[in-house]
């Protein structure tokens, strides 16, 4: 696909990968409908959008709200005429929660955000991109959708249910309507807000240690957004299926498809290391 003159549909466009993905499809020729719920962080997106030339349709969207979806899928439509790329973007996380500890409403709105909100953006569009000659739907899942760590249980949850569906769509898609593809995103660590704007809740943590518990934790974010999304750009004119972004998510998978069971307690053994240190 070549993404100059195409419609590119992007969910949490205030910041991160979603940003810098907008960014970049603009730069290529691409038309952009962007979304955030922080109209502020948006409204900066569209600004820099605008300065590399792109046509862009913002608004203010709530991805966990269904019927929210189909009316800004509806304006998009009616403001270009048609879309040729959706992109599920936006997700959140939380603090660090035990299954055992974490309020059931936090991990209520992990899950109507990061995954609800993909299955959302994906149904919006889905009949509508059926019947374009040439189309893809991207959902961002993570490495955390291929294996899992302790005291992240909702957002480990969510990424795996992206990957679920988004597996499931594409065999559906090569049945049905193999024009259009369908590309699950498995980034490694990335440098963007999603850890410093992790909600807490009322779990009992000062405001030092939750910056720097983000610290430790953005540690291990070895690329930025824009690495991200010129993988994700690429991805999608190459008609991939599968993204892993980051060298650290390929070692990982590796693990994960050597070991199955045991990366479980090698990442536990390296977890125990790391805090020893």
């Amino acid at each position: 696909m070549d993404i100059s003159g195409k419609v590119v549909v992007i969910s949490g466009t205030g910041s991160g990968i979603g940003r810098a993905t907008a960014l970049l499809c603009a730069k290529k020729g691409a038309n952009l409908a962007i979304s955030d719920i922080d109209g502020m962080r948006l409204q900066e997106t569209v600004d820099l959008v605008k300065a590399e030339g792109g046509e862009v349709h913002s608004q203010i969207l709530d991805v966990k709200d269904w019927e929210g979806w189909k009316r800004y899928a509806d304006a998009v439509i009616s403001h270009f005429g048609h879309v040729d790329v959706v992109l599920n973007n936006a997700g959140v996380t939380i603090g660090s929660f035990t299954i055992e500890e974490v309020p059931m409403e936090k991990f209520e709105w992990v899950m109507d955000i990061n995954f609800w909100g993909m299955v959302y953006g994906t149904k919006a569009f889905l009949t509508h991109l059926r019947g374009r000659p040439e189309a893809t739907v991207v959902n961002i899942s993570s490495i955390l959708g291929l294996g899992a760590i302790s005291e992240q249980g909702p957002y480990c949850s969510s990424k795996f249910a992206i990957r679920g569906f988004t597996e499931s769509l594409r065999m559906e898609a090569m049945i049905d309507f193999p024009h259009v593809n369908v590309l699950s995103v498995h980034p490694g660590g990335i440098k963007t807000n999603i850890a410093a704007d992790a909600d807490w809740g009322d779990k009992i943590v000062t405001q030092e240690e939750k910056d720097q518990m983000a610290k430790d934790f953005e540690k291990t974010f070895i690329n930025t957004a824009e690495y991200a999304a010129n993988d994700i750009v690429t991805a999608i004119e190459k008609n991939k299926k599968r993204l892993l972004i980051g060298s650290d998510a390929k070692r990982m998978w590796r693990v994960i498809n050597w070991f199955p069971v045991r990366y479980t307690k090698m990442l536990y053994n390296s977890l125990i290391k790391d805090i020893r240190k």
